[in-house]
């Protein structure tokens, strides 16, 4: 028995245990009835129908059954040597079931249709109340956990015990490779039913396919322009060429998706060791489980290829190397030093915007003492990357378009990024403003719900909310920046389930973090993911679904038909949902940007009123095309066939004017 309870009088601890038990059975009946009695728990427990009868029977079932469950229990332990401390034992043990008649509205996906905030507040809020009910539970087993091996953080940090610590591993990677395998399934079968875009696979793939044949950074797709070097102008993405050797085994917009599962399942490794590093075995395994079912972290890998989820992976092996470097052995600490600069090179490479993240890394090494000289190295290192690449290199390869993003919050009369850090700098108040809307609040809870707002807890881990919220929060007029199922939520997750990892308290308490992170994980991942079940799931602009479908098989296979007229070597324009099935070619032009210059064919599905019936009604007007097959509703045109057959391209963009 705890001091404090050994301080009351018997008659209080009587009746605190009383109630305890009683509402800990009666929550957990209250959830289990329905199913005993028969009725779907979703008729119940989202429309509240149940007959009153049934209704009556719940009442008797859940509460006069706790009721009687406490006596019961009250009257056992009245037997034992110190009956006082039994019952507040068996109390804590059961606290956490009090919540438990929350729970199995968490897994009615129809309750929350349309309710992604409620949802998830809901989730943030039973996460918080479960852990403190949890404490005392571990409290009263805490002797037995911290003499299990598995499950002791002595034992790990004693390096004892290899068979567990192996098999924790295994585990781990076991599970980022189940990961890497569904979802690689379920993005090449969204791709089968034509779900992916133009924007923006078919523009990495034309770029990795180029890059693969001799034309370093080119892709016609993404602005019709043909010369080398030229997408530098947008970003700077040089990880292209660490990724290009496993693209090279089968090219084509189907390696890209499944070397993005990959990375996405893999930075689960970094995650797993920095939490185990921390926390044990169980921790890192909870924190991997965490971040694979989070929805922030599986809804952007159904959005075609972005190089954010390879800056994402490198930052996570940075923060272990980075954050565990200082408790290391000598012998050990020269090699993860090693690996501290090399995966800030690396990530570096994956994008121009990675060292915004990576200097905030390095101010909170500074200002937390963990590694004050490496955190300089990695302040300077960042800011001199970051401006020499966004304000020296790229632009002599062309000005990009993204400034406009933060439009609303530019300074009067400045330009460029300058006006918004001006804005920034003077106008704070604004600043703040422009970011508590509705939406964005709802990408913070994406990035606190999965993690039981850990980061926020103590005031240093704030700086996470640093690396995302210049690419997200403070932009004002691009949805799609802060939206979870867009790939700018992998600025934030690194650091996000690292705050999250380090503001853990070591100790007992921690199993109770790690119980109500995996029902959290669950119900998100149940709710609004794909892994390890699901039927759908939010990816980029639309729900994604996953069954293949007779007819949308059919389609596909009249797509490719067409495709294989089409010489390797030739210049294809396609429309937006048909680009990415014909983009591992040297020159393909995206008809909503540009007809190209004189294409050998068209390749033409629907079309989008705008650029596309622009585009395609010049094609038909300059009377160099011809259709030259059919398959379905696509259609393929070539340069110099006869044009007299067009006028099933001319019904699509309104008739000849």
């Amino acid at each position: 028995m705890t001091t404090r309870a050994a301080e009351l009088p018997p008659f209080t601890l009587l009746a605190r245990s009383f109630t305890g038990i009683t509402l800990a059975t009666g929550s957990l009946l209250l959830a289990l009835t329905p199913l005993v009695l028969g009725e779907a728990p979703g008729r119940f427990f989202i429309n509240n129908k149940l007959p009153l009868e049934t209704r009556l029977q719940v009442v008797g079932a859940s509460w006069v059954g706790g009721c009687a469950f406490a006596l019961l229990a009250l009257l056992i332990t009245h037997f034992r040597a110190d009956p006082n401390a039994a019952r507040v034992r068996l109390s804590k043990l059961m606290a956490p079931l009090v919540v438990s008649c929350f729970v199995p509205v968490l897994f009615q996906r129809e309750a929350w249709t349309g309710k992604e905030l409620s949802f998830l507040a809901f989730t943030l809020a039973l996460g918080l109340g479960l852990e403190r009910l949890l404490r005392p539970a571990v409290e009263a087993v805490h002797p037995w956990l911290e003499r299990s091996s598995f499950l002791g953080s002595k034992a790990h940090r004693m390096g004892r015990y290899r068979i567990v610590r192996w098999s924790a591993v295994a585990i781990a990677a076991a599970l980022a490779g189940a990961y890497v395998y569904r979802i690689g399934r379920l993005t090449n079968a969204c791709h089968v039913k034509m779900t992916t875009m133009s924007s923006d696979l078919a523009e990495y793939d034309n770029m990795f396919f180029n890059a693969l044949h001799g034309h370093p950074f080119r892709s016609p797709a993404i602005a019709g322009h043909l010369q080398d070097f030229s997408t530098l102008q947008g970003h700077a993405e040089f990880g292209l060429y660490l990724l290009l050797p496993f693209y090279s085994l089968s090219p084509g917009s189907e390696a890209l998706l499944w070397i993005q599962s990959a990375v996405v399942g893999l930075t689960a490794i970094p995650i797993f060791l920095l939490a185990r590093a921390r926390l044990g075995s169980i921790g890192g395994l909870c924190f991997a489980v965490a971040y694979l079912m989070a929805p922030a972290v599986q809804q952007p890998n159904f959005y075609d290829f972005h190089f954010t989820c390879l800056g994402m992976f490198f930052v996570a092996w940075l923060l272990f190397f980075a954050t565990t470097l200082a408790q290391t052995p000598p012998r050990v600490r020269r090699w993860r030093r090693v690996g501290l600069y090399v995966t800030l090179l690396l990530a570096f490479l994956c994008r121009e915007d990675m060292p915004m993240g990576t200097g905030v890394l390095g101010a909170f090494l500074v200002l937390s003492g963990l590694l004050v000289r490496d955190g300089l190295a990695v302040v300077i290192l960042s800011s001199i990357y970051f401006f020499s690449m966004k304000f020296a290199i790229m632009p002599l390869f062309g000005t990009w378009w993204f400034d406009t993003m933060y439009e609303d919050l530019k300074a009067e009369g400045a330009k460029g990024f300058g006006a918004i850090i001006l804005t920034i700098l003077t106008n704070p108040s604004f600043t703040l403003r422009a970011m508590l809307t509705e939406p964005k609040l709802l990408y913070v809870l994406h990035m606190t719900a999965p993690v039981l707002a850990l980061w926020l807890r103590r005031p240093l881990f704030w700086l996470a909310f640093l690396p995302g919220m210049v690419a997200t929060l403070l932009v004002t007029n691009r949805p799609p920046m802060y939206t979870a199922s867009f790939q700018y939520t992998y600025f934030w997750v690194p650091y996000v389930f690292a705050a999250a990892i380090l503001a853990t308290r070591r100790g007992f308490r921690r199993f109770a973090v790690c119980g109500a992170l995996v029902v959290c994980a669950a119900a998100l991942s149940h709710q609004m993911g794909a892994f390890p079940a699901g039927k759908s799931i939010v990816g980029g602009f639309g729900v994604k679904t996953f069954a293949v479908s007779p007819a949308e098989r059919t389609e596909y296979e009249q797509l490719r038909s067409l495709i294989t007229k089409i010489p390797p070597e030739a210049s294809v324009t396609a429309t937006e949902v048909e680009g990415p099935h014909a983009s591992a070619r040297l020159i393909l032009y995206s008809l909503k940007y540009t007809l190209g210059v004189d294409p050998d064919y068209l390749l033409i599905g629907h079309v989008r009123p705008g650029g596309e019936a622009e585009h395609l009604r010049q094609a038909l007007g300059s009377g160099k095309y011809g259709v030259v097959a059919e398959a379905g509703r696509f259609v393929l045109a070539q340069r110099g066939a006869d044009p007299r057959n067009n006028d099933v391209l001319w019904r699509r963009v309104g008739g000849r004017r």
